[in-house]
């Protein structure tokens, strides 16, 4: 990690981003995360968690959570080696995972290019998928039914167990009086009942333990001995048959294994931009815009490792109008941590991480630079001042045009005009060659150099004066008073000091720093003037913006139903062309006057139907009441659907009215005075609506019988589909597994299902599945 990462402390947003990775590799890689300093690179990082960020916000994809780090497995496999049932089971379920990502996205991979990218190398090899599943349980043990000869021998060994204990229990209740206790046990494997020492010669057996007294004597008899053997030969034909098994299921894993490998890594890189998008979640961060050239402003932005609800939200801007900013104001006042803010951001989003802010527009820089703190090393016999300058001078020396240049208190720890002098020459001979500086500084010497220098602008921290407090507020564009001889009447210095300090200051310093107090305060009250005009303008901005969208809504309304109305009255007419040229088709065929008068009467028919069918496109008739268009009566405006409310009489054929929040001129011949509204709602809308409403989007299958929660399970799945829930919620508890198990393997073959996964933590962790229908 770098000087600038460290000080900056872009390793607690690495952890930060590890701990949102679903799986060990992607965490891997969130810890060594490094910045890009290529323009495109950049980019196309930021898209990338653009469009994860929207998956998250508008699906919900599949978890990757079962792809775990198997890369010694599957080098193995691929080596003829031969693997355990957990590490088959786990390749199963990451092959499993990493299918049904690659089917979640498949469809949307318009949506998702970048994230497609990635799925597309997801090998699809359900066969060898299913036949893992098939075959070994979700703890790795081969299943009774992965081959005929295993099913015999399993058979064969319950057999013999279930009569082993037939007589160990016999020898039990027949000897009750040869033994401590009526009961048999188990010592090393083998069946054994405690016999008194002094009845050992009764019983004709093998002795396997003494209990620690001497007085019993565990014996394992002879019968009981044979059929225990039996059951040791069945075993050891039991475990060879298994090793044969996972021996050919390793050897067909050995045959894919390079591409689950490949699609392991993508799977990895996948989690990692899900990750980024998880954190922007939680950091309410956004993606910022792009500037051609290095530099960057924000407004609203928040230390992304500082509690949201205690920091205060700056403003900045650098290398936008200047390339070189000076940052004065009080100690403690919030210098260091804005100094920071910037390196942080920089660092974040050309790794592609979005940015705590209310927005932000960000161009590439080359490099991050940055000497912030208390430098002084004991190890290497440095000084503050000597650090911060070793560290400058390697930015110097390194220095490519478009760097990030961070200096907090710059020519400080040495005398106040070699200092100075020694500062103003750094950030001249930086910005020269380049450079975006942002440093901060106590001298009021540079804040003059700042304003007059081509290419530096000044910006302060502010300070309450009444309070002797700071805001922790940035001022851009003002000069910040250190108000060291205020704060040190506040903190208890005797006042007689105070006064002594002041008249120690020269004339003309004493003078510069009113002149920059008066300037501060001026420029805090124009501020304040221009913060209100902003947001008047806003305001009517958006009522005029909301006044679009309404007699934009207005227009769609009457384009959807007049669509609709001709489309019904097309049909209307077809129906009776039809039915009148089946009429007189008949008249000519015949001349009979009883055909005629049928004619007629058919003809009439189609005529009433058509009236009937005509009454519904009619426009509605709205009720008139004796209301006429006075101040405060309710009016009904022609191509809206709300009422308004008559705000002034009559004038020049128009009427102003209150339309919501909104206030509106209208003619008066578009409005018409009216006391009630109707409102028609959909039959077919209100049943779909109603079912939805009553079908349940949970269910909990904790404590329940396999098979019962199986039959439920299956019940609610398919009134979910009826209803047309988009996903639902299993309870199955955490326990065995075996709720969990049954569960996913409903949900594997259950069509109607997309995708599922375990919940989140904050949703019950691996005790509760949630399932999506697609």
């Amino acid at each position: 990690m770098s000087h600038a990462q460290q000080v900056l402390e872009f390793g607690a947003i690495r952890s930060l981003l590890a701990a949102r990775c679903e799986t060990e590799v992607a965490a891997e890689q969130a810890g060594g995360l490094e910045p890009s300093f290529v323009g495109p690179e950049v980019v196309e990082l930021l898209a990338e968690t653009d469009e994860a960020y929207q998956c998250l916000a508008n699906d919900s994809p599949p978890s990757l959570a079962t792809c775990r780090d198997l890369r010694d497995a599957l080098k193995r496999a691929e080596k003829n080696g031969s693997l355990g049932g957990l590490e088959l089971i786990q390749i199963a379920d990451a092959m499993f995972a990493m299918r049904n990502a690659r089917r979640f996205l498949d469809p949307k991979k318009q949506s998702y290019a970048r994230l497609w990218a990635h799925a597309e190398i997801f090998p699809d090899i359900q066969r060898l998928e299913s036949k893992l599943f098939d075959t070994l349980d979700s703890s790795g043990d081969v299943r009774e039914t992965a081959s005929p000869k295993l099913a015999s021998l399993r058979a064969k060994r319950r057999g013999t167990q279930s009569r082993l204990l037939e007589r160990i229990q016999a020898h039990t209740n027949r000897n009750r009086e040869l033994l401590s206790d009526p009961i048999y046990t188990v010592r090393d494997g083998r069946y054994v009942i405690p016999v008194k020492s002094e009845y050992r010669g009764r019983i004709k057996g093998i002795v396997h333990d003494t209990s620690a007294s001497g007085q019993t004597v565990y014996i394992e008899p002879d019968d009981v001995l044979q059929l225990g053997n039996q059951i040791r030969e069945i075993e050891a034909a039991e475990r060879e048959e298994c090793a044969a098994i996972l021996r050919a299921l390793s050897a067909q894993v050995g045959a894919h294994a390079l591409e689950i490998a490949a699609g392991l890594r993508a799977a990895s890189k996948l989690d990692l931009i899900f990750a980024k998008a998880r954190l922007a979640f939680d950091q309410k961060a956004f993606k910022p815009e792009f500037l051609k050239t290095a530099g960057i402003e924000f407004e609203g932005a928040r230390h992304p490792l500082l509690d949201e609800n205690q920091v205060v939200p700056i403003d900045m801007s650098l290398g936008v109008s200047s390339r070189g900013l000076l940052i004065t104001g009080p100690n403690t006042g919030g210098k260091t941590v804005a100094m920071k803010t910037v390196g942080l951001f920089v660092l974040m989003a050309q790794s592609g991480l979005f940015l705590p802010a209310r927005m932000v527009r960000i161009g590439t820089f080359s490099q991050v630079w940055a000497d912030i703190g208390d430098e002084q090393s004991l190890q290497q016999s440095l000084s503050t001042f000597s650090a911060h300058l070793r560290n400058i001078s390697q930015a110097v020396k390194g220095l490519q045009k478009g760097a990030l240049v961070l200096l907090d208190e710059i020519g400080a720890g040495t005398d106040p005009a070699e200092g100075a002098a020694l500062a103003k020459a750094i950030l001249r001979h930086l910005v020269d060659n380049g450079a975006v500086v942002l440093s901060s500084s106590h001298y009021g010497e540079l804040k003059s150099f700042a304003f007059e220098t081509e290419g530096f602008a000044n910006a302060a921290m502010e300070f309450d004066a009444k309070s002797l407090k700071p805001t922790y507020r940035v001022l851009m564009g003002a000069v910040g008073s250190s108000h060291a001889l205020k704060i040190a009447e506040r903190h208890g210095v005797p006042k007689i000091i105070v006064d002594v300090a002041k008249e120690a200051i020269e004339g003309r310093d004493q003078d510069l720093g009113r002149a920059f107090e008066q300037l501060e305060t001026a420029q805090k009250q124009a501020r304040i003037a221009q913060g209100e005009a902003d947001r008047k303008l806003a305001e009517a901005m958006r009522l005029e913006k909301t006044a679009q969208t309404k007699l934009s809504e207005a227009d769609e309304i009457r384009r959807t139903v007049h669509a609709k109305a001709n489309a019904e009255i097309e049909e209307v007419l077809r129906e009776v062309r039809l039915q009148a040229h089946e009429v007189f088709e008949n008249l000519k065929n015949s001349a009979d006057q009883n055909e005629v008068q049928k004619a007629r009467e058919s003809l009439k028919q189609v005529q009433v139907k058509g009236q009937k069918r005509g009454e519904r496109f009619k426009a509605p008739q709205i009720e008139k009441t004796d209301q006429t268009l006075a101040k405060g009566s309710e009016v009904r405006i022609q191509g809206h659907n709300q009422i308004g409310i008559v705000l002034s009489e009559p004038k020049d054929g128009k009427v102003q009215v209150q339309v919501g929040a909104l206030k509106m001129s209208f003619a008066v011949h578009a409005l018409t005075p009216t006391a009630t509204k109707t409102k028609l709602a959909s039959k077919s809308t209100s049943i779909q609506l109603g079912r939805a409403q009553s079908a349940a989007t949970e269910i909990h299958l904790r404590a329940q019988r396999a098979e019962d929660a199986v039959e439920q399970l299956e019940k609610f799945l398919d009134e979910a589909m009826l209803a047309g829930l988009h996903q639902v919620r299993i309870v199955h508890g955490k326990g065995e597994g075996i709720l969990r198990k049954a569960t996913h393997d409903i949900l594997r073959r259950y069509r109607g299902v997309k995708s599922f996964r375990d919940g989140e933590p904050g949703e019950g962790g691996a005790g509760v599945t949630v399932a999506l229908f697609g």
